[in-house]
């Protein structure tokens, strides 16, 4: 294009006029402006001062503490204007050249355009007029337009006005200018991190106005959704311009694809739906930056940013005019629904509430969040504290649940959106992070679960918290690190209340529960029991002997919440899917029911392995179910049932406990065979464990426990076994606790069994009662007591032999015990052989911990007497020992007793009495070893009678074990060589 004159600037100070004129294919001749060429266009370029100045922001600052802010002024602002076809010339005068009205305004051409040459304002060969409004974008008409403005100074009152010029509408006098914006320009430095519009904000209006289409290479092109900007008023002047300007457009769709479509033309998904912006005479006075996103719970939402000029009264500034700028989020959409068709990792099951409300529809002032102005955490402007929204969520069984939580923004259009929120969601970057995800529910009851069509109410509890998390990002250990994805709240781990864990731990309070894994991945119906939460820690539930009928204390660590079976342990092997395959190995299994006694036994050593098919029986449990299963011989509850339930016409409430383990000898390794040296024989055994408490209305608690062991029996190391056909417990409201055992045998093996020779050999009669059995609340004892008569044989006589054998099973924590013995202390058994004789007594105590006590003695020897008449006599001497061991202590002794008399015509008696006797005791470690002797002498002449007595004693103390190193090496003698032998 030839410029034949210009450019050259024209300054009128009397109304400030300050403008360059370029012209294009027009001369000079004879006072005029001619065209050069007739069959070209001609051009009228006029370029004026920059028309607007950015700002800073400042902060919220006292006005004291206010110093001056940067600012940024914008480029010149050039207009282009043809020559009309039917004018041959134009007068040379500056009012002519100033009568824009005159002339036709020329604007940049639809499309992704750039000048030629670059900095110019040439495109495709032609002007184009171009407004640079704000600082840095690049505005022209988006419609045909007139300027309208005086040629000459205008005065009134003395007074000269600005000069200025007016952009109206061509066709529509009174109505909005249309423009649009075509690209931004770099300009010179950086703008201020806290200006009134950002970069970006800018970049969206040259998206959303310019009225393109973008093609992304291999792609189909991208229907931008434009509309132009309407200016109520745009008048340019020397000083800047004074514009109202605002914009409004919808949101494009927030996807991933859309997103990745823009980036491939160079461009971000635009976030900006509104913008208005009034400025007068180039300082901005109203700005208002609408962007549009959605809160983290996918609620849609605004961004809302007004920036106003402010007032501002300084000591020594006098008034001072600043920018202050406000921002509050307007919640756009007030209610969300979430479900399986929302896009959550495990159809939405992690999420309880089924729809969420926000009823707070605008924010107060917020802080600012320059570090990460596209994603970040609502807060107050002015205690820097998290708004916390006020939500109504609904459960699955449309229960409204009221609580408030502080919520993310995340813009449209974020570049990277996921990492930003991880970022977000990062406790070293955000160390408030638990208190902000971990909200308090007050106690309200919702549904934590779908609960199946058959039993509503299965699936709700007291919550105490809920803590949140995003899409996987929300798992933990069930769903591992995962993503945040905006849209996808879920519930990472939750405190509620269990009734009937409660029942049995009144001081548990809320229970920490995490989702379960199977119930994520597989459905409740995946799951045996119909589980839908686990305890974050397994609980162990201890029951008293009188608690759980006595019979036994079925201790188990219950963990995961089911619907159909209530609470039950943590049996249950998954693969990979989350499915149920099986049971945990059996260690696992053991575990789960750790310190569990049956008749003082460690009860998880007689648990059967479970296998799949054990599980079937917890998928339907009603009242008729259970029955069935106890009443069956071979039905089995293979998990302790733990749940609650409300009594008809809302009496009040039933807890009820039941349990049918299967049961199986303990295995030996290698050959995994069953134990035959086991305690207990559960081979064909059944235990049952029913235990109810029903709480009425009144708060009054009624419990019965039914417990019944059938078909075992109890070894006791080869030498006795008891068999029970069966053995009951019940107890209730207002009576005392009763046991009874039926089909109670004792047999005796190996070395006893020679007393069931004597019981079958001897006439029944000669026993006495023989067989007793005597049960008590506190336990049972059974046994025989055979005394034996007395056998005389020639000069051979046994008598006082008894033989006793007994078992005690204590219904409380103490070990079953089996004591055998031949006589006792108090009535040792005698022995006579004709001048020889002697006696003696054996028992041994053992429980399931081993040997308790064993305690013997022997005694013999042998007497003789003469009578000559005139004088008698007599000698004995007798020899015995004595043993005992007793809880770990041992004591071992023997004596030598001798005696004599002799007695003269009844007159004169002489007696000497010699005992002997030497012993070992071990107590608590510490040996002794004592010797004792005594002689007493004594003589009686008719009424006068002395005695003397000659006693020695001598005891000798052991060590309690192998010396010490400091009595092993003498300090004078030893150490030097000691530390020798082990020099280098």
């Amino acid at each position: 294009m030839d410029v034949a004159e210009g450019p050259f600037r024209v300054v009128r100070p009397a109304d400030m006029l300050v403008v360059d004129i370029a012209l294009v294919n027009l001369h000079f001749v004879s006072h005029h402006l001619e065209r050069r060429d007739r069959n070209e266009p001609a051009f009228v370029l006029v370029g004026l001062p920059p028309q607007h100045v950015l700002e800073e922001v400042p902060g919220q600052l006292p006005a004291s503490a206010l110093g001056p802010m940067k600012a940024f002024t914008a480029g010149s602002t050039r207009l282009a204007f043809s020559l009309p076809a039917d004018t041959p010339s134009l007068e040379l005068s500056l009012d002519a050249l100033l009568d824009w009205a005159s002339l036709v305004p020329m604007m940049v051409p639809v499309g992704p355009q750039s000048p030629d040459p670059p900095g110019s304002t040439i495109f495709q060969g032609i002007p184009g007029s171009v407004i640079e409004f704000p600082t840095r974008l690049l505005l022209t008409y988006n419609e045909p337009v007139d300027w309208i403005g005086r040629t000459q100074p205008q005065q009134a009152d003395g007074r000269t006005a600005l000069w200025h010029a007016r952009l109206q509408s061509h066709s529509r006098r009174d109505g909005d200018v249309q423009l649009r914006a075509f690209a931004t320009t770099g300009g010179q430095g950086v703008l201020p991190g806290n200006s009134p519009i950002r970069p970006e904000n800018l970049a969206d209006l040259v998206t959303l106005t310019s009225q393109i289409m973008l093609v992304p290479p291999g792609d189909v092109p991208i229907k931008v959704p434009s509309a132009p900007l309407h200016a109520e008023q745009f008048i340019v002047t020397p000083q800047g311009s004074s514009v109202h300007l605002h914009g409004a457009w919808g949101s494009p769709p927030d996807t991933e694809v859309e997103k990745e479509r823009y980036k491939k033309v160079g461009r971000h998904l635009p976030s900006l739906v509104a913008y208005d912006h009034i400025t007068g005479l180039g300082r901005d006075q109203y700005i208002r930056v609408v962007d549009h996103g959605c809160l983290c719970t996918g609620h849609e939402a605004l961004d809302v940013t007004e920036t106003r000029r402010v007032f501002i009264a300084r000591p020594d500034d006098g008034i001072v005019a600043y920018l202050q700028q406000d921002e509050y989020i307007v919640v756009k959409q007030p209610e969300v629904q979430y479900g399986a068709e929302t896009g959550f990792p495990h159809a939405g099951r992690e999420m309880p509430f089924r729809s969420l409300r926000i009823t707070d529809r605008v924010t107060p002032l917020i802080a600012p969040h320059d570090e990460n102005p596209d994603v970040f955490w609502i807060r107050l402007r002015d205690s820097l504290k998290d708004f916390e929204f006020t939500l109504i969520g609904t459960d699955s069984e449309g229960r409204k649940v009221s609580f408030t939580m502080p919520l993310v923004f995340v813009k449209d259009g974020t570049l990277d959106e996921q990492k930003r929120l991880a970022e977000a969601y990062d406790t070293h970057k955000e160390p408030t992070l638990g208190d902000r995800l971990q909200r308090s529910m007050n106690g309200q009851v919702m549904a934590m679960a779908q609960p199946p069509v058959d039993a509503p109410g299965s699936t709700s509890h007291a919550v105490g918290t809920l803590t949140f998390g995003l899409g996987s990002f929300a798992l933990g250990p069930q769903g591992g690190s995962g993503t945040p994805v905006v849209g996808q709240p879920c519930v990472r781990e939750a405190a509620v209340r269990v009734p009937a864990v409660e029942q049995f731990t009144p001081k548990g309070g809320d229970l920490q529960v995490v989702f379960n894994p199977t119930y994520l991945q597989q459905t409740m119906e995946g799951h045996p029991a119909g589980a839908y939460l686990d305890l974050q820690t397994a609980l162990n539930l201890t029951f008293g002997a009188e608690q759980a009928g006595g019979l036994s204390s079925p201790n188990s660590a219950v963990k995961t919440i089911t619907s159909r079976a209530g609470v039950v342990p943590d049996v249950f092997a998954t693969d990979g899917t989350g499915a149920v395959v099986g049971a945990k190995d059996i260690d696992t299994i053991k575990k789960a029911f750790g310190g569990a006694q049956i008749l003082g036994i460690d009860l998880s050593t007689y648990l059967k392995g479970l296998v799949k098919d054990n599980f079937d029986t917890l998928r339907q449990l009603g009242d008729e179910e259970i029955a069935a299963i106890l009443k069956d011989a071979k039905g089995q509850l293979p998990a302790p049932v733990l749940r609650i339930r409300d009594l008809i016409d809302g009496q009040g409430k039933e807890l009820r406990y039941v349990w049918k383990p299967p049961l199986d000898p303990p295995r030996v390794p290698p050959d995994n065979k069953p134990d035959p040296d086991a305690l207990l024989d559960v081979s064909k055994a059944s235990l049952v464990l029913d235990a109810r408490t029903v709480r009425s209305k009144d708060a009054v608690d009624q419990a019965t426990v039914d417990g019944k062991l059938t078909n075992f029996a109890m070894n006791f190391f080869g030498m006795a076994r008891v068999e029970f056909a069966e053995l009951k417990f019940s107890t209730g409201p207002g009576k005392k606790p009763e046991v009874s055992a039926s089909g109670v045998e004792l047999k005796f093996s190996n070395e006893l069994e020679f007393i069931n020779t004597l019981r079958t050999a001897l006439p029944a009669d000669v026993f006495g009662p023989g067989a007793f059995l005597d049960v008590q609340p506190s336990g049972i004892r059974a046994g025989y007591t055979l005394a034996v008569p007395a056998i005389p044989l020639g000069g051979f006589m046994l008598s006082n032999l008894a033989l006793a054998a007994a078992v005690e099973i204590p219904f409380d924590r103490r070990p079953v015990s089996f004591r055998f013995s031949v006589s006792e202390q108090k009535h040792p058994f005698n022995v006579t052989v004709s001048l020889f004789g002697g006696g003696g007594y054996f028992s041994m105590l053992v429980d399931t911990g081993g040997v308790r006590e064993v305690e013997g003695a022997l005694e013999f020897g042998g007497s003789a007497a003469l009578d000559l008449g005139v004088a008698s006599g007599g000698v004995s001497v007798m020899a015995g020992i004595h043993f005992l061991f007793a809880d770990g202590d041992v004591t071992l002794g023997g004596y030598l007793r001798c005696n004599g008399f002799l007695t003269v015509l009844g007159i004169v008696t002489v007696s000497v009495e010699f005992y002997l006797e030497l012993s070992y005791e071990k107590h608590d470690g510490q040996s002794v070893v004592r010797g004792r002797g005594t002689l007493t002498v004594s003589v009686r002449i008719a009424f006068f009678s002395k005695s003397v007595k000659l006693e020695l004693e001598r005891s000798f103390s052991g060590a309690p074990g192998d010396p010490t190193f400091a009595q092993c090496i003498s300090k004078e003698h030893d150490w030097r060589e000691y530390c020798a032998a082990f020099a280098a």
